[in-house]
């Protein structure tokens, strides 16, 4: 038993925290098992399991500097890769020496004197949800002005979160580049603007606006400004991963006409 390993559960799955402990710690060495909130993990560990979904996952992430494996308890699992029936093919990619790191980048704004973080997205958005302008500038290029309810920035990582049902592309998560999306603009403005993640973007409203991190409040301000974090996260995920199978299972993105009649 060489590895070790900490088990962080979303707050309504700690039966399956301690099923998946039970099997799995015949063969990996459980440190800790506890729920995925502000509480101290140990991250004297080789790796942390995460169970819940998307969400679950994006809170551990936050929390630790190991590498993360994901069982999903939750609908979509982008970045949950096994579900919670699947620990046999768990231990056997372990065992089998298949899983790969892949390191995914955050987003940091800067908001009066504070720093913040994202994974997914960081929305910048009128509270009263009346429209406002947004000036939106790209280091020294010339500025673009949109009247919206707010302005969307995301990763890779959150273009199949929120940016998704907006309406804006898919990208898949090891490109670097930035996603800007207004939100409910006014004209027939509602074309994502990709950027490479070297840009400095300054985003700049008429009026103080709410900021949104990966979905929780973070402050109000009339500017921000968007760059790369410094800060990475880690997944562990099998060598045969297919991002674009998820695509096609979980969102019904590009699977075809035949597909379609054959799930009828």
């Amino acid at each position: 038993m060489n590895k070790t390993a900490a088990i962080v559960f979303r707050s309504d799955k700690v039966k399956e925290a301690q099923e998946l402990a039970e099997k799995i710690g015949m063969h990996v060495k459980i440190v800790q098992i506890c729920e995925a909130k502000n509480e101290k993990v140990d991250q004297n560990c080789d790796f942390a399991i995460v169970i819940g979904g998307d969400g679950t996952v994006l809170k551990a992430a936050k929390l630790l500097n190991i590498p993360i494996v994901g069982f999903k308890a939750g609908r979509v699992g982008f970045l949950a890769y096994y579900k919670l029936e699947e620990v046999d093919r768990f231990l056997d990619d372990l065992h089998e020496n298949r899983l790969i790191q892949e390191k995914r980048w955050m987003v940091k704004a800067r908001l009066n004197d504070t720093y913040v973080h994202a994974i997914n997205d960081i929305v910048f958005h009128t509270p009263s949800r009346q429209m406002s302008e947004f000036e939106i500038v790209f280091d020294s290029c010339s500025g673009l002005s949109f009247f919206a309810d707010g302005i969307l920035i995301s990763t890779p990582t959150g273009s199949t979160a929120y940016n998704l049902s907006l309406g804006g592309a898919i990208v898949v998560p090891v490109c670097d580049v930035f996603q800007i999306l207004p939100i409910a603009p006014y004209y027939l403005q509602n074309r994502s603007i990709v950027v490479p993640d070297q840009r400095k973007i300054i985003i700049n409203a008429l009026s103080e606006c709410e900021i949104l991190v990966d979905g929780i409040v973070a402050g109000r301000a009339t500017r921000i400004e968007i760059t790369k974090s410094e800060r990475y996260f880690t997944l562990l995920r099998p060598d045969y991963y297919d991002f674009f199978t998820v695509l096609k299972e979980k969102v019904g993105y590009g699977r075809g006409v035949q597909n379609e009649v054959d799930n009828r």
